[in-house]
């Protein structure tokens, strides 16, 4: 049997369980945009007045540690992740724990956000899937004038390897934008910035920079 064969042979023993795995994914979450290869859902969540969105997309040339390297590059934020003015590492506590700052640039006149995120990588072991989880910290760096703290906001990104090399992304994000924003504004960010953000992530992680990163926590699929 090649290595062809063998692989669609994978893929189809492997399809139940991701046909179940994508329908406990988008769950309860009302589907926006389905356009380029890119989801995008929204979902009400309990107690905020603001709904939480997921974003997905499967490539098929991209390495599980090249998609990390990108991530992890917060100083790159600006040129692929929509609305991101500026990024840096606060401070690093492991290579899997940092504690990353981050500006967000919103249209005048609205304040720009920024926000103090504890970010925490893992890998499991069995399926290799990638997760990274964030959520905003305070009280370690002070306000900065003319721009508004963010102070409730879970950002997460999840790699799961398929068959045949393909990986599939999910970007998910919940924020609380600290004040009143106009409906139309509201809606660019739930939906817009996130399909756009996903567009530049596949681009990106391609760039040569990325194309060979080594990754001290992150295991290649054979």
């Amino acid at each position: 049997m090649n290595k062809v064969v063998f692989g669609i042979f994978v893929l189809l023993l492997q399809l139940p369980a991701l046909l179940l795995a994508a329908e406990s994914t988008i769950q309860d979450w009302e589907l926006k945009r389905d356009r380029e290869g890119i989801q995008v859902y929204t979902r009400k969540v309990p107690g905020s007045p603001y709904a939480a969105v997921k974003t997905i997309t499967v490539v098929s040339d991209l390495r599980l540690s090249s998609m990390v390297a990108l991530i992890l590059d917060s100083e790159a934020c600006a040129q692929w992740a929509d609305k991101c003015a500026e990024s840096s590492v606060y401070e690093k506590i492991s290579d899997t724990e940092l504690l990353i700052y981050t500006v967000n640039d919103l249209p005048f006149p609205m304040k720009d956000r920024d926000i103090l995120a504890r970010f925490h990588w893992s890998q499991k072991p069995m399926t290799l899937d990638v997760t990274m989880t964030s959520e905003a910290v305070t009280g370690i760096v002070e306000e900065q004038k003319g721009r508004l703290r963010l102070t409730e906001a879970t950002i997460s990104w999840h790699l799961q390897p398929l068959a045949m090399g393909a990986v599939q992304v999910i970007n998910e994000a919940h924020v609380n934008p600290g004040s009143p924003l106009p409906g139309g504004l509201i809606n660019m960010l739930l939906v817009d910035s996130p399909f756009e953000t996903m567009k530049s992530f596949r681009k990106a992680a391609a760039l040569p920079k990325y194309e060979q990163a080594s990754i001290s926590f992150v295991e290649e699929p054979l």
